[in-house]
């Protein structure tokens, strides 16, 4: 955030607007003006900035102008850059909430997102064989903590209360997970030129219903990942936060997605490779065992272990699925 009030009224008087409020919000500066609530946000990385406007741009020209877009100064400038940093602004959603799409929204959804990669592919880039490498070493990396942790917790298991022993036997099959994950995300198995780079994280957040219409909004983050990251992590949201139906709502997703930009099996390895890891049981351990290994008994909650294992089986039976499609589309038979 901008710690230079001077600056933050400079940035603001690049606009065709008298603004009456500042709120500094978590990620971005709530602006209450003559024109309605704005969002100032700053972008530590103006290379990521250009590349974030020119694929909305995109977007916009081919006709899909259901996406956010960046507010222009008095000058006709889509941002603003000063020094290192770079400046958007955007209208201010009150009542924005995420979206649990319909099978029929939830094409929609699909063929949004896929144009949206479309577009990120047409514009000049970092090079997305590097952020494969980073993600694999970033599961790797956290592959080894869990390790630890396990090693540590065990180290004690003469101090262990009965319910220990099956916490500790979690450990193993959510270590061969994310080892399985580690494997998978080899960039050696993967065609340079079939690696696409898009924000880093997408989930039903940056999906909603605006005019009767699915609207896309947000993509603020400087960090950028390959195009399949975020469409596994909307898809593991879409199924952990549904109400029902969550299959006929992914499959109608990938559907609409493959009718703009058809997935490889390459696409498919890469979407499994990142929903493997089993993220809600490792948050739901380390919790336990940190709690457990500082006296804080209070805290040990079985019962979250045990519903994120549950959602893991969720998560298992849609990687089954998954793999099936991929195995459709390494056939070339339509899915």
């Amino acid at each position: 955030m901008l710690r230079d009030e001077r600056e933050l009224n400079r940035i603001c008087q690049r606009y065709r607007m008298r603004v009456i409020r500042i709120q500094p919000q978590e990620d971005f500066y709530l602006l209450e003006t003559n024109r309605g609530p704005k969002e100032l946000r700053v972008w530590p990385r103006v290379d990521v900035l250009r590349w974030s406007f020119m694929w909305r741009e995109q977007l916009a020209r081919q006709g899909f102008r259901d996406v956010e877009r960046f507010i222009r100064t008095r000058d006709a400038k889509p941002y603003v850059v000063s020094g290192r940093k770079g400046y958007t602004l955007t209208d201010h959603v009150r009542s924005w909430t995420p979206l649990t799409p319909t099978v029929e929204q939830a094409k929609l959804c699909g063929q949004l997102v896929a144009s949206m990669h479309l577009a990120q592919s047409s514009q000049s880039s970092p090079a997305a064989v590097d952020l494969l490498n980073r993600e694999q070493a970033l599961i790797a990396a956290e592959t080894e903590r869990v390790r630890n942790l396990h090693d540590s917790f065990t180290s004690r298991s003469r101090l262990w209360q009965p319910e220990d022993k099956w916490v500790a036997s979690q450990f193993r099959p959510l270590l061969e997970r994310m080892g399985r994950g580690v494997r998978l995300l080899s960039p050696e198995s993967f065609d340079e030129t079939e690696l696409a780079v898009s924000h880093r994280f997408m989930d039903r957040g940056n999906l909603g219903i605006m005019k009767e219409r699915v609207f896309l909004r947000g993509f603020y983050s400087p960090s950028l990942s390959v195009q399949q990251r975020d469409t596994a992590h909307f898809l593991r949201d879409l199924l952990l936060g549904g109400e029902g139906a969550e299959r006929d709502r992914i499959d109608a997703f990938l559907d609409g997605y493959e009718a703009v930009k058809p997935l490889t099996y390459s696409d498919y390895r890469l979407l499994l490779a990142f929903m493997v890891p089993p993220q809600e049981l490792w948050q739901a351990l380390h919790q336990y065992v940190h709690a457990a290994s500082a006296g804080q008994r209070e805290d040990c909650d079985i019962a979250l272990i045990a519903e994120s294992i549950r959602q893991q089986q969720s998560v298992d039976e849609l990687l089954a699925h998954i793999a099936r499609r991929a195995e459709d589309a390494r056939r070339g038979r339509g899915v």
